[in-house]
């Protein structure tokens, strides 16, 4: 049995993509995923799965979501080594960029490493002074102002970088991390 985080792109925003969280548990449990917990309304579950590929615990759920719902969810699977390797490779973290105050730092979550030239499309988007840096298939940033203000949107990311992406802010992956961490 091994140890994994679900993160779902797109779910109970601006009242598009209704899943309540007990039922999502309720959902993963009666489809055979083990100690299935949730973290906040934006769609975080820890579990544990006897499948050792990602990819396919990922497109079990997706279609799961389909059959139950009737609409398409993307869904990024990592375990606890993704979920270290995101915190630890923080840039701003590092570099002691935190004292304005963790909320407008964030962490996105990419299908996979993106082309130079597509980085380079993101880096040239009207992005204002958001600052953006890339580790692997991780994309940073941190923001100048609030989150409503930003045009770092998970739309402009994904058609940017032509890869899928999920984005989580600074504080809820700690969260995150913390829960895997202390996993029970």
């Amino acid at each position: 049995m091994a140890l994994y985080l679900a993160l779902f792109r797109g779910i109970n925003v601006s009242g598009k993509k209704i899943i309540k969280m007990e039922d999502l548990r309720k959902l993963m449990d009666a489809e055979g995923y083990k100690n299935v917990k949730t973290y906040i309304q934006s769609g975080n579950v820890i579990f544990e799965s006897d499948e050792t590929s990602k990819s396919k615990i990922a497109a079990a759920i997706e279609v799961m979501i389909e059959k139950q719902y009737g609409f398409e969810v993307v869904v990024f699977v990592v375990d606890i080594d993704d979920v270290n390797k995101a915190v630890a490779n923080n840039p701003f973290a590092k570099k002691g960029e935190l004292e304005e105050g963790t909320k407008k730092l964030y962490v996105t979550f990419l299908s996979e490493k993106p082309s130079v030239e597509n980085m380079k499309k993101l880096q040239h988007a009207p992005i204002g002074e958001d600052i953006i840096e890339l580790k692997g298939d991780i994309l940073y940033f941190k923001l100048v102002s609030k989150a409503s203000e930003t045009k770092l949107s998970n739309n402009l990311i994904e058609s940017k970088l032509k890869v899928r992406a999920t984005t989580r802010n600074w504080n809820t992956t700690l969260k995150l991390q913390s829960m895997m961490e202390d996993y029970e």
